[in-house]
């Protein structure tokens, strides 16, 4: 982990974090997002650790570069800063806020000419729709069942995953081509997800597609696991979510305008629940799609309703 004493080997992450680039390039169901954070992690540690900065500073420095990591590769500068304050074992401080913020605005920055100042994601401006509201609670219960057994199925691959580097060529190999087959009769499903919000997004979408995908996707982001390929599963839970949202719209036969924002708040929840860390999931939602502001009270609630709902916290 890049918040202990252990060095991270330089070499062997930036090959880890190709791998799993090429990995999702070719179809594989994982997120692409864990390459970014773990190479600038580990630049961070080899640089802090020459300069000799004093252990607490340095993990800092080392969480708060994974957290720009994200941040310029999505163009989410505030979801950086909370990725790294809200789901990375780091202090929280106004040290650690100031680092973190520093770094996150800068790395977005940096990363404009490449990635571009715009949101991954285009939303209509929608107007305000009471049916959001009223759909609050039951997509809330909907997204804490469905992330809690997309969780189960994360931890139960990681228990059965492959791990003899002989069979891993052949066996996430054997993966890849599987999500691969599957594409060819249910478009979408390979890569880190992008491809399902988009179709979440879209009020064209059917019905019966967007259940599949809520289905498939969590079922292939397993098996990838297991085949002993490494990837992110924030980006796949955003799909799901969204695939949630966007399938609650057309039960209720929600207008055209509602339905992207739907997916956004499903998006929200069952990421809350994925990454138990509620206010980073809302403002990530956020920060992709520019969503309308009206919309950014509600998500911050069913995404902190559909954590606590989930994990309980208070009963540890």
């Amino acid at each position: 982990s890049a918040t202990t004493d252990t060095q991270l080997p330089l070499g062997r992450t930036f090959t880890d974090a190709l791998l799993q680039l090429l990995a999702v390039g070719s179809g594989i169901s994982l997120g692409r997002e864990q390459a970014p954070r773990q190479a600038s992690a580990a630049v961070l540690d080899r640089i802090s650790r020459a300069v000799r900065i004093a252990e607490d500073n340095r993990r800092i420095l080392v969480a708060a570069a994974a957290g720009a990591g994200l941040a310029a590769v999505y163009n989410v500068p505030l979801a950086g800063i909370l990725f790294t304050l809200e789901a990375m074992p780091v202090r929280r401080s106004w040290r650690a806020l100031l680092i973190t913020a520093t770094m996150s605005g800068v790395a977005t920055v940096t990363a404009w000419p490449i990635v571009g100042n715009h949101s991954v994601y285009w939303v209509p401006d929608s107007p305000f729709d009471a049916r959001v509201v009223w759909l609050l609670v039951p997509m809330l219960l909907a997204a804490v069942v469905i992330g809690r057994v997309f969780l189960a199925m994360m931890r139960s691959a990681h228990t059965w995953k492959v791990v003899d580097p002989r069979w891993l060529p052949v066996s996430v190999g054997l993966a890849t081509a599987g999500v691969v087959t599957v594409s060819q009769f249910l478009p979408g499903v390979t890569g880190n997800g992008e491809d399902i919000v988009r179709s979440a997004l879209d009020p064209a979408t059917a019905l019966p597609l967007l259940l599949t995908l809520l289905l498939v996707k969590p079922v292939l982001t397993a098996a990838s696991l297991g085949s002993g390929a490494v990837g992110g599963t924030l980006t796949p839970a955003l799909a799901v979510g969204a695939a949630l949202g966007a399938a609650s719209g057309v039960l209720i036969d929600a207008p055209p305008a509602t339905i992207p924002v739907l997916a956004i708040l499903g998006a929200a929840m069952v990421l809350a629940v994925m990454q138990k860390a509620p206010v980073f999931a809302a403002v990530i939602a956020w920060e992709l799609t520019w969503a309308p502001l009206w919309l950014v009270p509600l998500m911050l609630a069913g995404a902190t309703g559909a954590y606590l709902v989930a994990h309980r916290p208070w009963r540890s």
